[in-house]
């Protein structure tokens, strides 16, 4: 039932966002001007905090296909079977679904005169690196609530996950690479996916269990 919820509320607010960009509704409009706003405060922020915004990238690209091979090798390991096909499934549908996506809406991404790091010329409609985010530390939190004691430790992990993935949705407006609603497409596919992706691998070893059971 929490799948089907994440696939329609992802996969609706996915459909307002894509509705927006190609009609150019006000949504796309505010995007100029928080972009611009944001852009502002980059160039004049501390040479540390650029650094660290920058990070965003690479922790949301770079780190995520890191953590991705870890669990793989982990969970081939210990034989956990319906956990390692969540990361194949995960992974490979999050790029799939990213090249088709970009492909098909084709935005440019922000263009400024000074860029706070360097300008990206794929398309940016909707933000990767935010679905990715969403996938992997929403996977990871999955993953690890139960095994934590306590409330406080089970809130303390999705909380940990959800602030890693608002910073790496942040940081990608902060530096420049990114429209809002780029980010908020993103994050929004990547609910929908987790909803669709994990839900039903987890159905599907359930029933091969249950059916192996009745067999017995």
């Amino acid at each position: 039932m929490i799948g089907l919820v994440m696939l329609i509320l992802g996969g609706s607010l996915f459909g307002v966002l894509a509705l927006s960009l190609t009609t150019n509704g006000l949504l796309i409009q505010m995007d100029v001007l928080v972009a611009n706003g944001l852009h502002a405060i980059a160039l004049q922020s501390a040479p540390w905090v650029r650094d660290v915004m920058i990070f965003g990238f690479y922790l949301g690209e770079h780190a995520i296909a890191l953590i991705g091979a870890a669990l793989c090798v982990y969970f081939i390991y210990k034989r956990f079977w319906p956990e390692l096909i969540m990361v194949v499934v995960a992974w490979a549908g999050e790029a799939s679904m990213w090249l088709v996506l970009s492909g098909y809406f084709h935005r440019q991404r922000p263009v400024f005169d000074v860029s706070v790091w360097r300008q990206m010329t794929a398309p940016g409609f909707p933000s990767g690196h935010s679905i990715s985010a969403v996938m992997c530390f929403g996977l990871l939190a999955y993953l690890l609530v139960p095994l934590v004691p306590g409330r406080m430790g089970k809130a303390a992990v999705i909380m940990a996950a959800g602030l890693i993935v608002l910073f790496i949705g942040f940081s990608r407006v902060f530096v420049g690479d990114h429209y809002p609603t780029d980010v908020l497409a993103g994050y929004a596919l990547g609910i929908a996916w987790c909803g669709l992706a994990y839900t039903v691998v987890e159905l599907i070893f359930k029933k091969r269990i249950v059916s192996h059971v009745k067999e017995q």
